[in-house]
């Protein structure tokens, strides 16, 4: 197994939440009830029959059925004598549901106490009464937990520690927040990829994923239980741990206030835990996987300010764009190497990503000096440009960036990204101008090849009939040759001409093969030009859709929040005055008309604050959308112009992180989403 697939199977072990209750602890078919003592002791007979082997199951079945929590002594009674069957702790948990705990109690933490991890039933055991003492918040179990926590990581043991560590943060005790912290402080083990062996990077790789799934799991239980200390440890993990980096982003939005100092402290330099962290660990800089080579080969990182940057944006606290702003003017560097090569993103990414998020109109001639400055190095110009869309409150800058967009010898990703953020900013309809303008250039070309590949089209006909020919004559001669095989009266000549006939015919085919490829490839390079060239003239041409919402609503905040339910025929309707052939379009076309619209929808909706704080609702509707731009947009919106508290915040953004559980192609919008709803957790919401 690799590494990667190993971290995810510890991560997934970890993120999971305690069960609901009347989750999986009972039968599928067990409906929670409340439990009371029924009148007459109609328990009391199959009470009697636990000690008839023959008629115990059945007697088991029919206890959970009434519900009484009288007979929860005597199941455990029943447990304990006939080895601890996981089914019969299950039923008690059942009818210990919802005051009886008290009852089932002294077995739950027998349960805990006993786990072997060479016995499996007794980790079911354990995992199962680990999760109803969190259920139930049996703060006498805690003795139990703790020291089940505290033992050494075993693949055996691992889902009974996960399920105690979450029963931990449950408890929501301070005995519980050191608990969870001691398990969060604990030294990992050695990184897999410093393994100078195949066996040894075995090994190492299942020491390092059972970490990762008990600090994990540790790291979402105390992401509940905010205090100054929890902070700092959450904080220092980020650096010992990044590849839990999404479950300690979201314990430390919950955290909020506790967590920024220590991100503005980190990012000036000044954090003395993190500076110690680094120089005892070399995090700021890579010298190989296996941190074998001499320092003059090492090279600089920037996981320092990365994740501190990440951190900010998180948080929504716009008390820290000054050090962001300041982190800006420091070189970009990688954030990681990995195998020798550098990671694909600089401190630079995750810093114009927050002051993105943040929307700070501070922030604004900063970023804009970047991608003004012609001598900028074109990877800065290119991040700090599709910034300044979502940062500007004006469109004074319209014509710098359309000089961009409209720059053919200027680099592709900036070009696109300037024509984003004008897009993002222009409000008059001579605006609309350009884009309809550069989209031209791309329909005409289009025309152009396409007209070309149409020219090649005879040809290509041709060479597909040529090679189809080729390639039945060598079917066939196949079948001839099997044919001539199987038949017991062909004689060796026969065979052998047989096989030389086939092997004429297969290099035939070949050399029709190599022939097709040479006469298709104009058609091929002519065609895919055509539709590449359209692709082009839609990006411009989605983005009049930007500008046309602008100039329709003016500054009437109602119509933006009203474009959430805007059709893909009124998107269409609107921009025909401008695009006549939008109707040609194909239907996925169409809906990005909506997506730009509403994406430019709430942009002014966030500019304007708490101001439209009235639309909250509006976008609350909307925000489990799996249009992944929609839901960016809204979400990027809610926390700039939502008043705190915000406890209906909360219940839609669960309702839509819920509905995005299992679908991996949501992930990260259910992060995203987790981040926002974590802001409001945080800020006084229930």
């Amino acid at each position: 197994m690799s590494i990667r697939s190993l971290v995810v199977v510890a991560v997934l072990a970890a993120c999971g939440s305690s069960p609901a209750p009347g989750s999986g602890l009972g039968n599928s078919s067990t409906v929670p009830r409340e439990a009371k003592p029924l009148p007459g002791g109609a328990a009391a007979p199959w009470i009697a029959r636990l000690d008839q082997p023959r008629e115990a199951a059945r007697a088991i079945d029919e206890l959970e059925q009434l519900g009484d929590p009288s007979a929860i002594e005597a199941l455990g009674r029943h447990w304990s004598a006939t080895g601890h069957p996981v089914r019969v702790l299950r039923v008690m948990i059942v009818l210990a549901r919802p005051g009886s705990w008290d009852r089932v109690l002294p077995f739950l933490r027998t349960a805990v106490a006993m786990v072997d991890p060479a016995t499996p039933r007794s980790v079911d055991n354990a995992t199962v009464a680990a999760d109803a003492i969190g259920e139930a918040r049996l703060v006498a179990a805690f003795s139990e937990l703790t020291e089940l926590v505290s033992r050494s990581l075993d693949k055996k043991l691992v889902a009974a520690q996960v399920s105690a560590i979450r029963a931990i943060g449950a408890l929501d005790t301070a005995e519980g927040t050191q608990a969870l912290l001691a398990v969060i402080e604990r030294p990992p083990p050695p990184h897999p990829r410093t393994a100078t062996s195949r066996d040894q990077g075995r090994s190492l790789e299942e020491l390092y994923a059972l970490s990762l799934a008990t600090t994990g799991a540790a790291i979402n239980a105390l992401g509940t239980l905010p205090s100054a200390q929890a902070a700092q440890t959450l904080v220092l993990a980020m650096y010992r741990t990044p590849e839990l980096s999404t479950q300690l982003r979201r314990a430390l939005a919950l955290n909020g206030a506790l967590v920024i100092d220590h991100v503005r402290a980190i990012l000036r330099g000044t954090h003395v835990a993190v500076n110690e962290l680094f120089t005892e660990r070399k995090l700021d800089r890579y010298c190989g996987d296996r941190d074998k080579l001499p320092a003059a080969k090492c090279q600089p990182v920037s996981a320092k300010d990365f994740i501190a940057a990440t951190l900010a944006g998180d948080l929504y606290d716009l008390t820290v764009v000054p050090e962001l702003l300041e982190a800006l003017k420091r070189p970009p560097l990688p954030y990681y190497y990995l195998e020798d090569q550098p990671g694909p993103n600089t401190q630079h990414h995750a810093i114009f990503d927050s002051l993105r998020k943040l929307g700070a109109d501070e922030a604004t001639a900063a970023v804009r000096a970047f991608w003004i400055n012609p001598k900028a190095e074109v990877s800065t110009r290119t991040l700090a440009v599709a910034t300044y869309g979502f940062l500007a409150r004006t469109d004074k800058d319209v014509a710098a960036l359309g000089k961009i967009a409209a720059d053919n010898r200027a680099d592709d990703g900036l070009r696109q990204e300037a024509t984003s953020a004008y897009a993002r900013i222009a409000r008059d309809p001579k605006h609309i101008k350009l884009l309809l303008q550069l989209s031209q250039r791309y329909l005409d070309a289009a025309a152009t090849k396409r007209k070309a590949a149409n020219a090649a089209k005879p040809a290509t006909k041709k060479a597909d009939a040529a090679l189809a020919k080729a390639d039945k004559a060598w079917t066939d001669a196949k079948a001839k040759l099997l044919q001539v095989a199987n038949d017991a009266s062909s004689t060796t000549d026969q065979i052998r001409a047989a096989t030389s006939s086939t092997k004429q015919t297969e290099d035939t085919y070949r050399t029709a093969k190599k022939k097709h490829r040479e006469q298709t490839a104009p058609y091929r390079q002519h065609d895919q030009a055509a539709v590449a060239y359209i692709g082009y003239a839609r990006m411009f041409q989605t983005h009049v859709a930007r500008i046309e919402i602008a100039i329709r609503c003016q500054n009437d905040l109602r119509c933006y929040a009203a474009s959430l339910t805007q059709t893909v025929a009124e998107a269409e309707a609107h921009v025909m005055p401008h695009i006549p052939d939008v109707a040609a379009w194909t239907r996925e076309e169409k809906a990005g008309l909506v997506d730009a619209a509403i994406e430019r929808a709430m942009l002014e909706l966030a500019r304007q604050e708490t101001a439209a704080s009235e639309h909250t609702p509006a976008l609350l509707e909307h925000v489990a959308t799996e249009r992944r731009l929609i839901r960016e947009a809204i979400l990027l919106t809610l926390p700039r112009i939502a008043k705190l508290p915000c406890p209906t915040c909360v219940t839609r953004l669960d309702t839509a992180i819920a509905a995005g559980e299992g679908k991996p192609e949501l992930g990260t919008l259910v992060i995203e989403t987790t981040l926002v709803r974590n802001y409001f957790r945080r800020r006084g919401s229930p």
